[in-house]
């Protein structure tokens, strides 16, 4: 009886330390293949990727800042000091000088609004004061200088469904929306579901420029057959590792994602994605028939730059959006664990190229 114990349990490890060993030779070809793919990327993809994401971000991080007035949230303007070329009066020579100018006060897309306070029925901008360097004239120079300026304290916009202060907005993904995975060796398309909300500060705008603050949801990847063979029963096809369910996209919460509707009917968002990925593991050569494996999630993120237009007759029912080509740093789970669990043990780095095939329905109001 107990030499039947023992050799059942050694039975048990030598399949376990198998199953194992398999995995991570998988894992390591897969590896292989991935880095290769991402090292004999092209040159200029490489570029565009590192060149474009610092300006599409910058332009997602500062919004054009907002001020209650009334009911309704208004733009916030600056005043500032300029050089101009003024032409003198009876010649054709012109003489540079320095004038004020008002513009659009630029802030942070997360807290985009101007606090106020209301007192006796009036409500005031609320200021606090700090030394900064500003722009100051100087005889007929325009200097910096530190100075201890007024500036506004900023919150988050408020929005309601009922208010002019801003109107809500819903993103939902239609089906056909895909994203594509680049192995280089080989490719997969991963089916997308899901829906965002958020809302445009001050209101809904016809004919003009509208800014879109995305505020929550998710993006939902069905399951993707990742890396497949046929090594199983003799040349039975099936997935080695494809990806868990749920494998949800996030906004991440600690940045401000954006989208704006131009007049001219350009789409652009940038989207801070914070992505939970578990994965299914194929129980060895044998399991082709058998329940997978399920492993906790990984947790990473990614920068999505999206664009689109919107076109006549569809027009933001059915809207076209894509995103580029672009590195991504996907972390894989290897340790099984309910797939609604962070992963608790062993991780690796799998860096892949990815990009977005999206069809969405914009609801305003």
């Amino acid at each position: 009886m107990h030499l039947k114990k023992h050799h059942d349990r050694m039975s048990s490890d030598r399949h376990g330390r198998r199953v194992l060993l398999q995995l991570l030779a998988i894992t390591a070809i897969a590896f292989a293949l991935v880095a290769g793919s991402v090292s004999a990327a092209p040159a200029h993809l490489k570029r565009s990727a590192s060149a474009s994401q610092p300006t599409a971000s910058a332009a997602a991080t500062t919004c054009v800042a907002k001020i209650q007035k009334g009911g309704k949230l208004v733009d916030l303007y600056e005043r500032y000091y300029k050089y101009k070329f003024k032409k003198l009066k009876g010649s054709k020579k012109y003489k540079r000088v320095i004038v004020r100018a008002r513009r659009k006060l630029k802030t942070s897309c997360t807290r985009q609004c101007a606090k106020t306070k209301v007192k006796k029925g009036k409500r005031y901008p609320v200021y606090r004061t700090v030394k900064k360097k500003i722009t100051v004239k100087k005889k007929n120079k325009l200097v910096k200088a530190k100075r201890k300026v007024r500036v506004h304290v900023w919150e988050k916009c408020k929005v309601s469904s009922n208010s002019s202060t801003g109107t809500p907005v819903k993103v939902t993904i239609l089906p056909g929306s895909v994203v594509n995975l680049d192995f280089g060796a080989f490719k997969r398309e991963g089916p997308l579901s899901g829906q965002l909300t958020g809302f445009i500060p001050g209101g809904y705008n016809i004919g003009q420029d509208n800014q879109i603050n995305l505020t929550r949801g998710n993006i939902n990847l069905g399951q993707t057959n990742v890396f497949i063979d046929d090594d199983c029963n003799g040349g039975q096809v099936s997935a080695a590792i494809r990806t868990g369910t749920p494998t949800a996209v996030g906004l991440d919460a600690t940045r401000q994602s954006i989208s704006t509707l131009t007049a001219a009917g350009q789409v652009t968002a940038t989207v801070y994605s914070n992505i939970k990925l578990p994965l299914d593991l194929r129980n060895d050569d044998d399991g082709c028939n058998q329940a997978y494996i399920t492993t906790g999630y990984s947790e990473f993120r990614q920068t999505f730059f999206v664009k689109g237009k919107i076109e006549k007759g569809t027009g933001l029912s059915r809207l076209k959006l894509t995103s580029p080509p672009d590195p991504l740093d996907v972390v894989a789970c290897l340790s099984p664990g309910p797939p609604t669990s962070p992963c608790n043990g062993f991780q690796i780095p799998l860096p892949i190229i990815v990009s977005l095939n999206l069809t969405v329905k914009i609801d305003v109001g």
